[in-house]
């Protein structure tokens, strides 16, 4: 069933570290689940090690981190004074530890990227209402098993499941609770939906089982006809016909054209432009002059750009590009911003930054983010502040 939810199907598709951290949620749920009914040490070590590595991929699984131990002070105070459990929390945070002292080295930039994250949520409805986003998401229909399991994982008699259940409903809490994005309470489900199907399967006795799996077929029904709103299975001009019908709902647009907003499906748009921006860019480097080139450097705006940048250009036309965004402001540290291509840059930003300023191109890209299309290229020189502040200057943390 949470194969043809929207909210994993879409993960599924894409090569991000989303996939990774819903495998660690579900690792850590089975190992958990597997501890706490054979009490075996070698399972919960294993789990200590599953939230390290989970640290390491996104540190969202820091909420179960934190819930676990809550959930055994409410009903299983006693696991905490076994050694295994000791051990393995001794486990998690020695494989976390490389990113712990990263931060530490580097004035802790996850606190710059934390503010930044929070400061501004996209006009997306699904992302300003996260409870909203996270129906959606999982499908309004599968919530005949999923919402059932999220109750019955606390109230059950298993003791295993309610522990487990109210460390899901903690991290639920904390999510909402930290304004976070909607998608991050998706891995919750791995658990809400098992849960679910384990309660129709006790509660209603024989005489009912026909027709629950009757319902849960259809349910299953309503995920094949959303799959394609999830994963990239249409032509473009069809899932763009779907995108303007759902955005335009949305938004209440009564008229026959489409609403001028934003993409609806941003993990599809991101798909698309990045060769054509390659291509944009690799064109504008060739228009310098020889003496231009060797005096030049490519810097990117956001991090998507500087790494099709570095990535896409495999006919090393361009120079390695650097980047001021995210973790791409800390790898260029200790190069000079003095001028060059800036990629992605308004001219409002690099006007006050440097003395000449030339716009080289704009991108035009079909299909891609609309924030995206017209993309400016600019060649810069002259610039009027010393080379560490300039760079402090550009460097963003803000993640849209």
């Amino acid at each position: 069933l949470l194969l043809f939810a929207p909210g994993f199907a879409s993960v599924q598709s894409l090569f991000t570290m989303n996939v990774f951290d819903q495998l660690c949620w579900c690792l850590a749920f089975w190992l958990a689940l597997r501890y706490l009914q054979e009490q075996r040490p070698g399972w919960m070590l294993a789990l200590g090690a599953v939230l390290g590595f989970g640290v390491l991929t996104k540190l969202s699984i820091l909420a179960l981190c934190l819930a676990l131990p809550f959930a055994c002070v409410v009903w299983a105070r006693e696991l905490l004074l076994r050694r295994e459990v000791w051990v393995a929390a001794g486990i998690a945070l020695l494989i976390a530890s490389p990113y712990v002292g990263w931060q530490f080295a580097n004035d802790w930039p996850f606190l710059d990227f934390i503010s930044a994250y929070n400061s501004e949520v996209p006009t997306a409805m699904v992302l300003q209402n996260p409870a909203l986003g996270l129906l959606l998401t999982m499908n309004p229909a599968f919530a005949l098993v999923w919402a059932p399991g999220a109750v019955y994982c606390l109230v059950s008699r298993d003791p295993a499941l309610r522990l487990l259940g109210t460390a899901a409903w903690f991290c639920l809490g904390l999510f909402l609770l930290a304004g976070v994005k909607f998608y991050f309470a998706v891995p919750l489900f791995l658990l809400f939906a098992p849960a679910g199907a384990l309660f129709w399967d006790r509660w209603p006795g024989s005489r009912w089982a026909a027709a629950i799996r009757l319902g849960i077929l259809a349910t299953l029904a309503t995920g094949l006809a959303g799959l394609p709103m999830a994963v990239p299975l249409l032509p473009q001009p069809a899932l763009q016909q779907v995108a303007d019908f759902l955005r335009d709902g949305e938004q209440g647009f009564p008229g026959a054209e489409p609403a001028q907003l934003e993409r609806y499906f941003p993990h599809f748009a991101e798909m698309h432009g990045w060769p054509e921006l390659v291509e944009l860019t690799a064109r504008s480097w060739e228009s310098l002059s020889p003496e231009q080139r060797a005096t030049s450097v490519l810097v990117a705006s956001h991090y998507g750009h500087a790494a099709a940048l570095n990535r896409l250009d495999t006919d090393d036309r361009l120079p390695a590009a650097l980047g001021r965004h995210m973790t791409y402001h800390l790898w260029s540290a200790g190069r000079d911003y003095a001028g060059g291509l800036y990629v992605g840059f308004s001219r409002d930003e690099l006007q006050p930054l440097f003395g000449q300023l030339e716009e080289l191109g704009r991108l035009d890209c079909s299909g891609c983010m609309a924030r995206e299309q017209g993309l400016p290229v600019f060649y810069v020189e002259g610039p009027r502040l010393p080379p560490a502040e300039l760079r402090m200057r550009l460097r963003r943390y803000y993640f849209f």
